[in-house]
């Protein structure tokens, strides 16, 4: 969608700055059992520990936003970045493409390439090269576009003209973010409590869902977009930027949504990987969507769903599962009773 490129030399005092943030965060324990973001944190803000010499950082920015469709009692919704193939190999392509163009001017420019991966803050080097602003959701927001995009960043020793940073709003008075977080994840503007956040919840996370959450969940699968979803900016883009990467689309990956009695019914890793191979589903694993399908089956208030959870209890060894399992059952069993 858009490019900036920020100088080393000229950004070190707005990294050291968002240093020391992190660094609270990490102390607060917001991070979970992430704990891969506390072990990069003495690279994370000192790109020249991944590529010394590093004069230039280009960042760039690719649309994932598109119109989902209403998801049915019997299916999990699964978040936007996620419908498509995985943006991680996909981008990483495209740097890899841009990085040889830039060696074939001058063969001794070296470079790293990053997308939302390994010890780099790609959000933000984006927000110092004016590709957006933080909102209060902790997102990079495009006044214009909204925050539906990935950022992928190439770093390189390359001395390349910086562009110039736009002038960017903020969120205002806004709280709307804040407020509509079913968990209440977003514990002050800009500051999120990875143990309350659905998407680490169903995602990151490999143990149980705290129950005390579950009935927040929702219906959602894999991920969560309700701070997205809320926002003004979104709802109001001036310049609604389409998925121009195909297999970015919906349709080349696993798709907006699923039907909980498929996942139920996966059986085995194998049949996990043909099912999500390439595709953002695979960072949950097999274990991580059928602990999922279970929540947001308790939580559809179908009972249908009842056989189809009992039948995956029988064939479970799995206690986390079974547990998940059970938890569903009740819950639909006691709708079933109100009703």
């Amino acid at each position: 969608s858009e490019y900036g490129i920020v100088s080393i030399p000229d950004v070190k005092s707005a990294l050291k700055m968002h240093e020391s943030v992190f660094n609270k965060w990490i102390q607060a324990g917001y991070q979970a059992d992430m704990h891969y973001l506390e072990n990069m944190k003495e690279d994370r803000f000192h790109p020249e520990n991944k590529l010394p010499n590093i004069q230039s950082v280009i960042v760039l920015t690719a649309s994932y936003d598109y119109e989902q469709k209403m998801c049915s009692m019997s299916n999990g919704k699964v978040a936007k970045y996620a419908a498509g193939k995985d943006y991680h190999k996909i981008l990483k392509k495209k740097l890899f493409a841009l990085s040889d163009w830039l060696k074939s001017q001058n063969e001794q420019i070296e470079t790293y390439s990053s997308v939302d991966s390994g010890p780099t803050v790609d959000r933000v080097l984006a927000e110092i090269a004016g590709l957006g602003f933080f909102g209060k959701n902790s997102n990079l927001i495009n006044p214009s576009e909204g925050s539906y995009f990935f950022i992928a960043s190439l770093m390189t020793t390359a001395d390349l003209p910086i562009t110039e940073k736009k002038r960017m709003p903020d969120c205002g008075d806004c709280m709307r973010c804040i407020m509509a977080c079913p968990t209440n994840a977003i514990t002050a503007p800009g500051v999120i409590d990875a143990r309350k956040c659905i998407s680490y919840l169903t995602i990151e996370n490999k143990e149980g869902i705290p129950p005390e959450l579950r009935s927040k969940i929702g219906n959602r699968l894999f991920g969560c977009d309700i701070c997205q979803i809320v926002c003004p900016f979104n709802g109001k883009r001036v310049n609604k930027q389409e998925i121009l990467i195909e297999d970015l689309k919906g349709e080349n990956g696993a798709g907006d949504s699923l039907d909980l009695r498929e996942i139920l019914a996966i059986d085995t890793d194998d049949a996990y990987l043909k099912r999500f191979a390439g595709t953002p589903l695979m960072r949950a694993k097999r274990r991580g969507l059928q602990r999922n399908a279970c929540i947001v089956a308790g939580n559809s208030g179908n009972p249908l769903m009842i056989s189809e959870l009992e039948a995956f209890v029988t064939k479970q060894k799995d206690e986390m599962l079974i547990e998940h399992a059970n938890w569903a059952i009740k819950k639909l069993k006691e709708k079933v009773l109100q009703v």
